[in-house]
């Protein structure tokens, strides 16, 4: 397994009221008795849209999952092409397709709590950098701004209208209230797009946001794109719509990734961080399948890091978007481990947080203790992983609670079993 399984893990405990089951060494993720999410040791298992089903089994990653005999369920057997935000995408569209088949007042609650993101390296990245990243791609606009007062990030209002539009696929989408200069409060609508693939209605949901912030606020909204597939062709900047003479037209300004695939020698010699997040991006598609070269990659991406001396907090905010946007296979994630500590002992900064990189060397050290028994040693590594969840806040206290219970329940019941005398059946 690589370290996509442990994040697929954390992610599916991030969704409301998710449960936490383990058979054999099959875990589910379920929704009052119905599973959304499997992992076992050939891969996952998630239910999609039938309109999705045939287009999602063409991927060389992705085949028609059998082990439920049901239609439209799919197991992603190799993590070779795929996007880290796919698997936000397709555990998030299966969570909710099994939610609407629940009783209409449970399907209410559920998608009342359920946020249109979760954590994603692109979220945070844009969170902790929001000025670096403004003053990167639109210098002129940053110099409008007052940033002597904070911006203010609207989860809440942008979580309020996306819940009631129908749009089609989640991106990550940051809604910030800002000052300019002369003093004029406004809201900036930054939206990713963040999927390897393109889509036709991408200008529509950017033009259906704008209008109902404008309509339930009453101000106007600043839109933009930031483009991060591998289409360069692909540059939608415009929706327009025209029945009997009525006309609606809607533009924005985008910014496209690859564009900066040219001009390396500048990434390279910026002082803006964000010039990391762009670059530490473009080796991820550059590198899609070759693995050596993206550890080569991902090695030196941290070190011109930590030579750029970036405050601590900036410092963590890249190390965490490079780690987790450039994923390694175990074997050569624990050589950039390796690497990585040295290189941090070099230059006497420390970024290392809960990422890929601790969650390995905590496995490895779970490993020591699985002589003792496989199965012992798998729920003393998930006792782990859900302290791990704890310290991180992805899961509720009582959820926590009720699960470590019964993995303690588990563990006792096999050390009762190891000390009680075998029976012997003929």
């Amino acid at each position: 397994m690589t370290i996509d399984i442990r994040l697929f893990r954390s992610w599916c405990l991030q969704l409301p009221e998710t449960k936490y089951v383990i058979k054999n060494q099959d875990e589910y993720f379920q929704i009052f008795g119905k599973t959304f999410a499997m992992i076992n040791p050939s891969g996952i298992r998630l239910k999609c849209a039938k309109d999705d089903y045939h287009q999602l089994i063409q991927h060389p990653d992705i085949n028609p999952s059998k082990i439920y005999g049901k239609k439209e369920w799919i197991w992603i057997h190799s993590f070779n092409d795929l996007y880290v935000d796919d698997f936000l995408e397709f555990i998030i569209n299966s969570y909710e397709i099994i939610v609407h088949t629940l009783k209409s007042e449970v399907k209410k609650r559920l998608l009342s709590k359920l946020t249109h993101d979760i954590d994603s390296p692109w979220k945070d990245v844009i969170g902790s950098l929001f000025q670096d990243c403004v003053e990167f791609f639109a210098p002129e606009i940053a110099k409008d701004i007052d940033w002597s007062k904070s911006p203010l990030f609207l989860d809440k209002e942008l979580s309020q209208i996306m819940r009631d539009s129908k749009t089609g696929r989640r991106f990550v989408d940051k809604l910030v209230q800002i000052y300019r200069l002369s003093g004029e409060i406004k809201w900036v609508l930054f939206h990713l797009e963040i999927q390897g693939q393109r889509q036709s209605s991408f200008p529509k949901r950017m033009f259906t946001y704008s209008n109902r912030l404008e309509d339930l606020y009453q101000m106007l909204v600043a839109s933009f794109a930031i483009l991060v597939d591998d289409h360069p062709e692909w540059r939608p900047s415009s929706y327009r719509s025209e029945i009997w003479g009525t006309r609606k037209s809607f533009e924005f300004p985008i910014i496209k990734l690859l564009d900066y695939k040219d001009r390396w020698d500048e990434l390279e010699k910026s002082t803006n961080p964000f010039a990391i997040v762009v670059m530490a991006h473009l080796k991820m598609l550059e590198t899609k399948g070759n693995h050596d070269n993206r550890l080569h990659w991902k090695i030196e991406l941290t070190r011109m890091m930590h030579n750029k001396r970036f405050s601590p907090e900036k410092g963590y905010a890249l190390f965490q978007f490079i780690d987790w946007i450039m994923m390694l296979p175990r074997e050569l994630a624990t050589s950039y481990k390796k690497k990585i500590y040295k290189i941090e002992e070099e230059c006497k900064m420390k970024f290392l947080a809960l990422t890929s990189i601790e969650l390995i060397a905590k496995e490895e050290g779970r490993e020591e203790g699985r002589e003792e028994g496989l199965e012992e040693g798998k729920i003393l590594g998930q006792m782990d992983l859900l302290n791990q969840l704890k310290s991180m806040k992805t899961i509720a206290i009582d959820q926590y609670n009720q699960m470590m219970q019964g993995l303690k329940t588990q563990l006792e019941a096999i050390s009762q079993a190891t000390q009680s005398p075998q029976m012997v059946t003929t």
